[in-house]
């Protein structure tokens, strides 16, 4: 069940389509979300923490095949913001169908990485 939801929230980050190029968290989990989407594992190593790209690497393809089947049943991201304290950031992204989803991200180096663990209750 943890895994599900763990690849739900990847697959909901691959809707995200719109962000600033700048170096805010929400650049950073709209550049996660295009490095999901292509499997590509560097691109990723620069906007996630070695936790979450560890990750990422053990669910690999199904986490794409999931990402689409999400994005249809959430349909569009409606709005996104983000909420920085510090180093931390969380980013709410909002769908077409109410669902909403935070996503969790810390500053390194003075660059936003999306971290994500596979506690859940966290």
């Amino acid at each position: 069940m943890k895994k599900r939801y763990f690849i739900y929230g990847l697959l909901v980050v691959a809707l995200l389509g719109s962000c600033s190029l700048s170096n805010s968290p929400k650049a950073a989990l709209n550049n996660f979300s295009k490095a999901v989407e292509k499997n590509d594992m560097k691109a990723l190593a620069k906007v996630a923490t070695p936790e979450t790209v560890q990750l990422i690497a053990m669910f690999g393809s199904k986490a794409q095949g999931y990402a689409v089947s999400m994005a249809e049943e959430n349909g569009k991201v409606t709005n996104i913001t983000e909420k920085i304290d510090g180093d931390k950031a969380v980013v709410t992204v909002t769908y077409a169908n109410g669902n909403t989803e935070n996503y969790d991200l810390i500053k390194v180096d003075g660059k936003w990485k999306v971290h994500m663990t596979m506690d859940l209750g966290k």
